[in-house]
């Protein structure tokens, strides 16, 4: 009898220590959040006319509401200058300011089935039964550039804003089958 009972003790621990292993976070913001906002800010410069400003020698400032500035700031004066633009800091003959007016992801869910839920008598947790489930991820980003003179610091030209999207859909039919349709990956 006494080795039942340690052999249901010695199941219970190991059975606890698999449930408290532990796992790593996912980073903060998740990776496909992070592809889904450089897609969309990538789509957003292709969409800049800058062929009057490969002729110049350009100084960049870049603005956003929210986001990773130094990272954004950085990623749009090193596209400009793969385009053709040449960048300096000291006496340029035009100025730029380019507003990140948006820069952010959204998401929704369509689902037709049972949520997930606690059981109010019993605390158990019931799973989702999904007929049908439509996960929605979209990211998007819009950037418009003012230029200005570089000795008056007179605008020069504000060309109309440029908007880059990316989306990534997560599709779980009858609780087993699942699919995704992205244009993370595609080329410009």
């Amino acid at each position: 009898m006494t080795i039942v009972r340690v052999s249901a003790v010695l199941a219970c621990l190991m059975l606890g220590g698999c449930t408290l292993s532990p796992v790593p976070s996912p980073t903060q913001p998740s990776g496909v959040t992070q592809r889904l906002l450089i897609r969309s800010l990538e789509r957003a410069l292709a969409g800049l006319d800058i062929e009057k400003l490969k002729s110049q020698s350009v100084a960049v400032e870049v603005f956003l509401q929210a986001g990773p500035e130094t990272f954004v700031r950085e990623f749009i004066v090193t596209w400009l200058r793969a385009h053709g633009v040449r960048t300096a800091s000291e006496s340029p003959e035009l100025r730029i300011k380019a507003f990140a007016s948006v820069f952010g992801t959204d998401s929704d869910q369509t689902l037709f089935g049972m949520p997930a839920f606690q059981a109010p008598f019993m605390s158990i947790p019931v799973p989702e039964i999904a007929i049908f489930k439509w996960q929605k991820s979209r990211g998007q980003a819009e950037l418009r550039l003012y230029e200005f003179d570089g000795t008056t610091d007179l605008i020069t030209h504000a060309p109309p804003p440029s908007t880059g999207r990316a989306k990534l859909d997560k599709f779980t039919v009858l609780v087993l089958f699942g699919f995704t349709v992205t244009d993370i990956d595609q080329p410009d």
